[in-house]
């Protein structure tokens, strides 16, 4: 299960039902501001001061984005930078994010 914008958290009995096969994307380099949703994640990232950025797939668990990481991908914060801007050249490393993920799980392949 590849969840995408999927800003709900799921219950114990589902992460236990699907164990190893849910993924989440998330738009930091966790644990950096976990539990942060969109923009307040890019306007986190700009408040800190940090200097990269980027998204993280990790495993869902019951506990929100405490899942472990399997895929993460950087890209620089830039001195001029928005909350916006920020967003969407996180975005746009999400998309070779789930690439890498597909590519080279093995797990992945062998789902039935």
């Amino acid at each position: 299960v590849l969840m995408v914008g999927y800003m709900r958290i799921v219950s114990a009995e589902f992460c236990t039902h699907y164990g190893d096969k849910l993924y989440n994307i998330h738009p930091s380099l966790l644990p950096a501001h976990g539990g942060l949703m969109d923009l307040a994640v890019h306007q986190s990232v700009l408040d800190n001061g940090d200097i990269i950025s980027g998204c993280t797939i990790h495993r869902v668990t019951d506990v929100v984005d405490g899942g472990e990481n399997v895929v993460q991908l950087q890209c620089a914060v830039k001195p001029n930078d928005t909350a916006e801007t920020l967003k969407t050249r996180v975005q746009a490393l999400e998309s070779q994010a789930w690439i890498d993920l597909i590519g080279n799980d093995k797990e992945i392949h062998n789902v039935k």
